[in-house]
């Protein structure tokens, strides 16, 4: 890796560019990423429009939404959910008072087959075991996802074969929600309540525990954790320092600490990228030169993908379901001043 630490850089031609043209029908309603297709033409969105309110594809050249599943009930209904290769997998909720009650779908973009995976478990009296919110992770022919199954914070990670419809517990404990890491499922795991976490993984090909890849064996304290099979990228349990390393055999470092009373609020990876969220603004970071521009002038949001990066700015103002501009970023073709040439 050619440089140590992100520096800030002005934001290049085309990436200016492509901040000044949102995505024409996020101007129209509420529209929130889930993630994008393989090819990077279609989007996959919550939505509440006025002709529709649910989870779609949204055409990206030509604004046309297609619906997948509809909100029973859009007041109150929404979506969280991710998509790798031919599937989109998200976790639906029914309260605007509880994130707890949930049923997970999955959809098949190849056939158009929507199928139901899964739901929240209860107790005795019908309520909703507490569980760690977070979108279902998704790869390959593969979606995981955490769900509470009793008191104290007890929480079961599920692993799912799309192309089968076999589900099964593959953890129960004090764990936190899984992601996909090459070959392995990993998940976040502590003791005890309130006990700091530690990294386990799972082989998908044999099914049994599996040793971590170096990069991951000293993330401890943290569920924010993000990687493509190769590049890996955490924060810290602060919320204060970013991590990365460009191989899955090398230790990360530190490349990026916020000021004060600063901090981080989520992590996105994509090609050549990492996009980051802190309590002030969204920001984009190319792995390959370690430039980084803000590209939100609030909060907003980032949702990485295969094909690239979602940008989604704050909204103007408070609304119920309030216009979130939507950008879409190709970070492989952007030009980017390296942190060399800023020290130089």
């Amino acid at each position: 890796m050619s440089w140590q630490r992100f520096c800030a850089v002005p934001p290049g031609a085309s990436l200016r560019a492509a901040l000044r043209r949102p995505v024409r029908a996020s101007l129209h309603g509420e529209i929130i990423p889930l993630g994008m297709s393989a090819d990077g033409r279609t989007a996959y969105v919550s939505a509440w429009t006025p002709g529709f309110a649910g989870v779609a594809a949204l055409r990206l050249a030509t604004g046309h939404l297609r619906p997948i599943r509809a909100f029973p009930h859009p007041a109150a209904d929404q979506a969280d959910g991710s998509a790798a290769g031919r599937w989109l997998v998200w976790e639906e909720t029914h309260s605007l008072q509880s994130l707890d009650g949930f049923t997970v779908y999955a959809w098949d973009s190849a056939t158009g087959r929507l199928r139901r995976l899964g739901h929240s478990l209860r107790d005795r009296g019908g309520m909703p075991w507490p569980s760690p919110w977070h979108a279902p992770a998704v790869s390959g022919n593969y979606a995981a996802w955490a769900q509470g199954y009793g008191p104290g914070g007890e929480v079961e990670v599920l692993l799912a074969n799309l192309a089968t419809g076999q589900i099964s517990v593959v953890r129960r404990g004090h764990a936190q929600p899984p992601f996909f890491d090459g070959n392995l499922l990993v998940w976040p795991e502590s003791d005890q309540p309130g006990a700091q976490t530690t990294l386990h993984a799972l082989s998908l090909s044999t099914g049994r525990p599996a040793v971590l890849p170096g990069a991951l064996r000293a993330v401890h304290g943290t569920a924010f954790v993000v990687t493509d099979g190769t590049r890996t990228a955490y924060l810290n349990p602060g919320l204060t320092a970013l991590y990365y390393s460009p191989a899955q055999d090398q230790r990360a470092h530190v490349v990026l600490r916020l000021k004060a009373s600063v901090h981080f609020a989520d992590l996105a990876i994509a090609p050549g990228a990492l996009a980051w969220a802190t309590t002030r603004a969204t920001y984009l970071g190319s792995t390959r030169t370690g430039g980084y521009a803000r590209v939100t002038r609030e909060y907003g949001d980032a949702t990485g993908a295969a094909a690239g990066v979602l940008i989604s700015d704050a909204p103007a103002g408070k609304s119920a379901h309030p216009i979130l501009p939507l950008h879409v970023i190709r970070p492989v073709g952007l030009a980017w001043r390296s942190c060399r040439d800023q020290a130089g």
